[in-house]
């Protein structure tokens, strides 16, 4: 027969007997706090009962817009940029409105030095035309002598021979040959002048065109790099890589990274940053209840967006791995909500009706083991929330004296 239903039983004699065995144990109590004494066996009727067990998450995070537009650094022919302007974040700005400068000195003074060095390209191939037309004019006049001594010598050599003595004759065919000679030369000679002063001329086209190229570029550069605003939207800095620090005026940056973004406020959902033990809890579509602490009294329904499947570290000192979760929201407080704002996300992980509990307080934890305070009875509980643990339907039975009956489902049958 069991413990408990030996204390039922009445009588003078049982009853001196657990006087006296209380007597004798009432210093006897266990490093769980639990009593020896029969007594302790059985729990008030208080500590266990039935009621609705709610097991929660609570999440923090902040607010973000649903869509943004990113602004970034513009890529140029600088390997670094320097910040020399931002607009004042969390101002409002429209479109065409300053929005980003970075400093272009070294931009403005390439673009003078591309100016000078077109301008000398520019005389150079001028004065290169001018000496290579001198030279032909030269070699024209020469070519024209020879074409003269050409002439009048292939004239007198056309003489017959029987004119003049062989002598005569012979002298005035080698004159005709090195007035031809000399006709080829001067001829061959300008042809060459003439390709090889066009050639340098061309080069020096093709580097005063590349200047002009480099001039175009330059200038695009410069005009980069003052940025103006897209569209209507809030400022908000960015944070540098690897840091949890904003751009500010006089930072640098490389081509390409983003220096703030102007979020679309129309739309906003929040960002849950999840600690890596908590996230195989959270799956998409679970729904959510939001709170913000800027709004006390007030509160939002949404719905788990999508949970990724790596985590990653807010901070690079930290071994603390993080899962960003984002939630969507079914409305949008226009005018109130702003991107940053601190969130808090409560999502309920299980709800049960008519549940078997027990509360917290009536719980002693010693050495892994949970047991009822003032009893001799281990518990094992399958979950907790802020004021209670929940137990097994069996066990619920067990502890208050009351076996399950064979064939029960979920439940332990005597043996």
């Amino acid at each position: 027969m069991s413990r408990t239903k030996t204390l039922g039983l009445q009588g003078p004699i049982l009853a001196g007997t657990a006087l006296l065995a209380a007597f004798l144990c009432s210093g006897c109590v266990s490093v769980a706090g639990r009593s020896d004494s029969p007594e302790a066996g059985k729990p008030d009727k208080a500590t266990l009962h039935r009621g609705d067990f709610q097991r929660s998450l609570l999440l923090t995070g902040e607010l973000e817009a649903v869509r943004s537009i990113a602004i970034k650094s513009p890529q140029t022919s600088q390997f670094q940029m320097r910040v020399q302007f931002m607009a004042e974040e969390g101002s409002t700005v429209d479109p065409g409105d300053p929005l980003l400068d970075f400093d272009n000195s070294t931009l403005a003074e390439r673009v003078r030095t591309l100016e000078i060095q077109i301008l000398e390209a520019e005389t150079q191939i001028v004065s290169t035309r001018n000496e290579l037309a001198s030279t032909l004019k030269d070699l024209e006049i020469e070519l024209a002598e020879a074409r003269y001594t050409f002439d009048r010598d292939k004239l007198e050599a056309s003489i017959d021979p029987v004119v003049v003595s062989a002598k005569e004759y012979a002298e005035r065919q080698l004159a005709l040959e090195k007035a031809t000679r000399e006709l080829e030369e001067t001829e061959a000679r300008i042809d060459l002048t003439r390709r090889r002063g066009e050639a340098q001329v061309e080069v020096l086209e093709i580097d005063r065109d590349k200047l002009r190229k480099d001039l175009i570029s330059a200038n695009s550069d410069l005009d980069l790099l003052s940025i103006q605003a897209p569209a209507r939207g809030l400022v908000v800095y960015a944070k540098r890589p690897q840091t949890t620090l904003r751009f500010q005026e006089g930072d640098s940056c490389w081509p390409g990274q983003q220096i703030m973004q102007l979020p679309d406020l129309s739309e906003m959902q929040v960002a849950f940053w999840v600690n890596e033990v908590d996230a195989p809890l959270l799956e998409a579509g679970m729904p959510i209840r939001v709170a913000l602490d800027a709004f006390p009294g007030r509160e939002l329904s949404g719905e788990i967006q999508r949970v990724p499947s790596m985590a990653v570290k807010r901070d690079p000192q930290s071994r603390i791995a993080m899962f960003k979760v984002v939630a969507s929201l079914e409305e949008t407080w226009v005018g109130e909500m702003k991107p940053g704002m601190s969130a808090l996300g409560e999502l309920v992980l299980e709800d049960r009706e008519d549940a078997p509990l027990v509360p917290r307080e009536m719980i002693v934890h010693s050495k892994g083991s949970y047991w009822l305070a003032g009893t001799n009875r281990e518990i094992h509980p399958v979950a907790r929330n802020e004021e209670h643990y929940l137990i097994t339907e069996e066990e619920f039975l067990d502890l208050q004296g009351k076996r399950p009956t064979a064939g029960t489902p979920g439940k332990r049958s005597e043996g």
